[in-house]
């Protein structure tokens, strides 16, 4: 959907992965995180200082249908806000 993550993927963690906000404007990071809590969807604001990002945790009991769920709910989430989706794969 055109995220790119905040650290490069030979260094991150199996925990948590960090994702840096979409440029576009109408992205608002209190919208996008009480919508996806609507949609019973949790995410982490994240604790960086020097960047905009937020983050996804990935530990625990998880199948590949939480994951398609949760990536439903984000393009749901995005498409209601008018933000630009990119299903290009984003390099860091």
């Amino acid at each position: 959907m055109g995220f790119r993550e905040y650290v490069p993927a030979e260094s991150q963690s199996h925990i948590i992965t960090t994702f840096l906000f979409p440029q576009d404007p109408k992205f608002k990071f209190e919208e996008f995180y009480q919508r996806l809590s609507a949609r019973e969807m949790v995410i982490y604001p994240g604790k960086l200082n020097e960047v905009d990002c937020f983050r996804i945790g990935n530990i625990g009991r998880l199948f590949e249908s939480d994951i398609e769920s949760l990536l439903d709910a984000i393009e749901a989430t995005l498409t209601d806000m008018g933000v630009t989706i990119s299903n290009k794969p984003t390099n860091h």
